[in-house]
Parts: C-alpha cells; structure tokens; sequence
C-alpha cells in the first residue's frame, strides 16, 4: 500500500495582513498538513499576522508576483501535494479545505479546483466565467517543478497549471466552496489602484496564455 501523499497548505501573500489570519485559521483547522504562507514582498504587518495566527512563513524580500511565491515554495516546502489558498478569501471553513483535498485523497482526482458559489455576487460570477483563474486548488508538487514559466507568471499562474493539467491527461474534480467569496482588488486598494492591479493582472494571464511550452 501506497503512504497517503503529504500535504503543505501553501497561501500566497501581499500586503494582506487584514485578511490572511482568517485563511490560516481555517488551514490549521482543517488539519490537511502543514500551513504555509509566504509574504510576498509585503510592506505591511502580512508574516506577522501569519505567524501569530500559526503558519510557517517565508519572508521574500520583493516582490516576485504570485507565480514567483508559489515558486518559492516549491524550492523550500518538502510534500508531496500543494494544496493552495489566496489569502484575501471571505467566510472560508475548515469543512471546505478539507474537501479541496478530499478526492485527491480518496484517489478520484489528480488535482482540484475550488469554485466559489452563493457568496458574494461579483466574486461568484467571476468564477462562473472564468474558474480556470481559480486560485483555490490542489496540486502535485512535482507539476509545478515542472513549469519552466512558475517563477516569472505573476498572476498567469493559474493558466499554467490548467496547462500542466491538460498536458498530463490529467483528472480533475471541481469541488464547490459554498459560502466562500474573496475581497476583491478595488476593495482592498481603493477604486483607482485597484482597477490598475486588475488590468495587470488580467495581462499576466494573457501573457502566460501566449507561452509556448510554458
């Protein structure tokens, strides 16, 4: 028999000090593995919350963009599976990381993606249009080792993990997070800055779109 595959619950962060406590929370709570959040370059009180509230941290001096993160981790977390949250997420529960990982656990998936429903509206839309820019997943360490293109996506990060997904064949289970939603960037830096983080966001992903192996 098979050892049950170890988990690291990974959390991505800048400037989420406000927010990221809760996110940790529900991780630790859920009691799937490890909880790691790694403050990207934050210039607030982001790892101190963090740790405060019991996660490992990794500290990056600048910031890397979400890809470069989640690539940081790559390189210092040891487990087998990577179960990753955003950190600016509303009403998560320990019920719904656990279920994140649950089919890949039972060995009915190779990796999942969390959609969010019957939250917030603007948030539930957005995923209902594009969930393959869902940052709520489950995935196997050894794939993102295996993205050349990780430490330099920023927020195209997801599109090359549905990429990697695609290029192995790979089974996949959408799990509902019911309740869950997520602060959205106008929210958190006011109208003008925000719409600035969106429209740069939205051209990380075209960028990572148009990588050709990435």
């Amino acid at each position: 028999m098979n050892p049950e595959p170890s988990v690291a619950v990974v959390i991505p962060a800048h400037e989420e000090a406000p927010r990221v406590g809760h996110v940790v929370a529900a991780a630790l709570e859920s009691g799937v593995g490890s909880v790691w959040v790694v403050d990207d370059g934050s210039r607030d009180a982001t790892e101190k919350v963090a740790r405060a509230a019991g996660a490992h941290t990794i500290a990056l001096p600048e910031n890397l963009g979400k890809g470069g993160a989640i690539a940081e981790a790559v390189r210092r977390i040891e487990a087998d599976l990577f179960l990753l949250l955003d950190a600016d997420l509303t009403s998560l529960q320990a019920r719904h990381v656990s279920a994140l990982l649950a089919p890949v656990r039972e060995g009915t998936a190779d990796t999942t993606r969390g959609v969010f429903e019957g939250a917030r509206w603007s948030t539930t839309m957005a995923q209902r249009l594009a969930p393959q820019l869902s940052g709520q997943r489950v995935v196997p360490k050894d794939w993102l080792a295996a993205m050349p293109a990780l430490a330099t996506s920023r927020f195209g990060v997801e599109w090359l993990i549905e990429r990697e997904m695609r290029r192995r064949n790979a089974r996949r289970v959408d799990v509902t997070l019911d309740g869950v939603g997520q602060v959205m960037k106008e929210e958190k830096r006011g109208a003008w800055h925000g719409a600035w983080s969106r429209l740069r966001m939205y051209r990380d992903v075209v960028r990572a779109m148009m990588l050709r192996g990435g």
